[in-house]
C-alpha cells in the first residue's frame, strides 16, 4: 500500500493511504453510475434492448483500477488468481486467460492442429466455417494453412 505522509493541525504525522481514498471513490462513482443506469424505465417500443454489453459492477471496476495503479496492464496478480482459482473450479492443471474471443479462437484452431492430439487438423484440409462471421474465425484458418469452406 502506498502511503503519504502528513502532517495534522496538531503537528503530528499521520498515515493517509491514497490508495484506499482512490479506491473508495472508485466504489462511489460506480455505485453512482449503476444506480442512474437501473432507474431508467424501460419503455417498449421506445427503450434500446442491447444484444451484448459489459457486464460489470463495482468489485471489478476497483480491480481493474487497483491492477492500473500498480501498473499491472497485462495478466498481473487478478489474472493469474483467476486462472488458478478457474482451473481448480474446472479440475485442470492448465488455464490461459487470453485478451479476446479472437485471441481465443486462434489458440483453440491452433490446438486443433497441433501433432500432440490424435488427428490433427493438417495444412490443406477444408474447414467449415460461417458465411457471416468475423474475419477472425477465419484467419486461424487460413494462417493454418487450411481451407475455409463457408456455409
Amino acid at each position: 500500500m502506498r502511503a503519504l505522509y502528513c502532517m495534522d493541525n496538531s503537528g503530528e504525522n499521520k498515515t493517509t493511504s491514497l490508495e484506499e481514498k482512490i479506491l473508495a471513490l472508485t466504489r462511489e462513482l460506480i455505485a453512482e453510475r449503476l444506480k442512474s443506469q437501473s432507474e431508467s424505465p424501460f419503455i417498449p417500443g421506445k427503450s434500446a434492448i442491447p444484444y451484448a454489453g459489459r457486464v460489470y459492477g463495482p468489485e471489478e471496476v476497483e480491480a481493474a483500477v487497483k491492477s492500473s495503479l500498480d501498473f499491472w496492464l497485462t495478466l498481473g496478480g487478478e489474472g493469474a488468481a483467476f486462472e488458478r482459482e478457474l482451473g481448480e473450479y474446472l479440475g485442470r492443471r492448465h488455464v490461459l486467460l487470453v485478451n479476446s474471443g479472437s485471441s481465443a479462437n486462434l489458440l483453440a484452431f491452433a490446438a486443433l492442429t497441433s501433432k500432440k492430439i490424435d488427428r490433427p487438423i493438417e495444412a490443406g484440409s477444408e474447414v467449415i466455417t460461417v458465411a457471416a462471421g468475423f474475419p477472425t474465425t477465419v484467419n486461424p484458418i487460413i494462417q493454418h494453412g487450411c481451407v475455409p469452406v463457408f456455409v
